[in-house]
This record gives structure tokens, sequence and C-alpha cells, in this order.
């Protein structure tokens, strides 16, 4: 319609009307595109908006994860060094037994830090971290995904040197649990079939007992920076969840 009004201005050569046209025809490109340019960068903050509020949720849980990771492992440790304790004095007093047989079998069991990255993930693989606006949040989340990666591959290789150590001390002890008891139950001398005498007169069993426990303390202050890690980066989210 503007067109054919413009080929008749031209052929009557109503150059003012032609110039009101062509400038109504700028106005309506230009604002066309501020339009378009609203509606994107509108769209933009909000998934901007619902990015930063899973990445609380997932920061949260990793939290949540790694602090039941480390209330475990704490609990293992403790009762570790009542059964190495006992071993080195080769003294098992009647009153400690139970705590010793908990120690055992407690003995080994450590777990990663618990990053919950799921949403990080979507973000770095469709190239879009930029919709995290803050670059030392999107910094720090970046580094704490490295470390991650690290602490991984150091928990395996950790994990990896006990199992000799792990192999040799069940080698000597055979308890008698029940299926529903659940790994990180603690259990009493009565389900622990083994020669104190022996055991603690045995230097590779108390060496295997040590040095499990050491790796278990070694994973519980490296899980422990990481879950310091989480707290800082899930402050900056809430900081930037909350303007």
């Amino acid at each position: 319609m503007i067109l054919r009004r413009v080929i008749e201005h031209v052929r009557k050569q109503e150059w003012t009307a032609i110039w009101i046209d062509f400038a109504i025809v700028v106005l309506g490109v230009f604002v066309g595109i501020q339009v378009a340019n609203w509606n994107a960068g509108l769209i933009e903050r909000r998934e901007a908006r619902g990015a930063m509020l899973r990445l609380e949720d997932d920061l949260r849980l990793s939290i949540k994860l790694t602090q039941s990771s480390i209330d475990f492992m704490t609990k293992g440790a403790r009762y570790a060094d009542v059964a190495f304790d006992r071993l080195q004095a080769c003294d098992l007093p009647e009153s400690g037994r139970d705590d010793f047989a908990s120690g055992l079998y407690l003995l080994g069991k450590i777990i990663p830090a618990r990053f919950v990255r799921t949403t990080f993930d979507e973000l770095r693989n469709a190239g879009r971290l930029g919709l995290i606006g803050d670059v030392e949040l999107r910094q720090a989340l970046n580094e704490v995904a490295r470390s991650q990666e690290s602490h991984e591959v150091i928990f395996n290789l950790m994990t990896a040197r006990t199992d000799a150590q792990m192999a040799y001390i069940e080698g000597n002890v055979i308890y008698d649990i029940d299926a529903t008891i659940g790994g990180g139950a603690m259990i009493g001398w009565n389900q622990l079939d083994i020669d104190f005498d022996a055991a603690c007169k045995d230097r590779r069993f108390r060496a295997a007992v040590g040095a499990v426990r050491n790796y278990t303390y070694d994973n519980l202050t490296d899980v422990s920076r990481r879950q310091e890690m989480f707290q800082s980066i899930l402050a900056m989210i809430e900081k930037e969840n909350a303007r």
C-alpha cells in the first residue's frame, strides 16, 4: 500500500508527500527493529533468570549431598580410629567391641564431593554461559567444575590404592550382616568374625587398617574443601538472584 502511494506521488511529483511516506517507512522499520530487540532481550532476561534459579537449586543440592557424605565419612573415620588404636594396643575390652566392629565395617567407605552440574553443563554445552551475567561468578563456576574433575580423578586413584589393603583386611574378617542393614550402618561384635589376637599381632593387618583410615581422612579433607567452594558459589548466586 505504501509502495503504491509512493509511486503515485512520484508520478505527480509530490515531493513533500514522498518524504512523508519515506519517513513513515523508516520509522516503521525502526520501531519494528526496536520491538524485536526488546522481545529478544526480554526472552534472554527470562532465560537468564531461569538459569540462575536452576543453578541455585543445583548448588543447594550439591551442598546437601556433600554434607551427607562428610557426616558419613566423619563417623567412619572416628570408628576407624577406635579400630586402629585397639589393634595398636592389642587390647580390646568388652565395652569397646561393638565400636571396634563398626570401625572395621565402615573402613574404606569413602565418597567424593557431589557437584550437581546439570544446569552448568547444559549452559556450557549450548555455548550459553553468557546468561550468567556476573563474570566473577562465571569464572568461579568454571573453576569449581575443573576442580571437581580433578577431585574425582584423585578420588579414583585413592580408592585404587586402597584395594590391596582392603582385600587383605577383608580376607581376615567375616561380617554376618543382614542384607537390609545398609552400607553405612554400625554393627555389633556378634556380627564380626575375627581372630583379634592374631590380627593385632599381624603388622600387615595393622598397617592396612592404618593406611585406609589415613586415606579416609585425606578424602574427608578434600571433600570439605569442595564444600567450602560450593557454599561460596551459592552465596554469589543468591546475591545475584536477589537483585
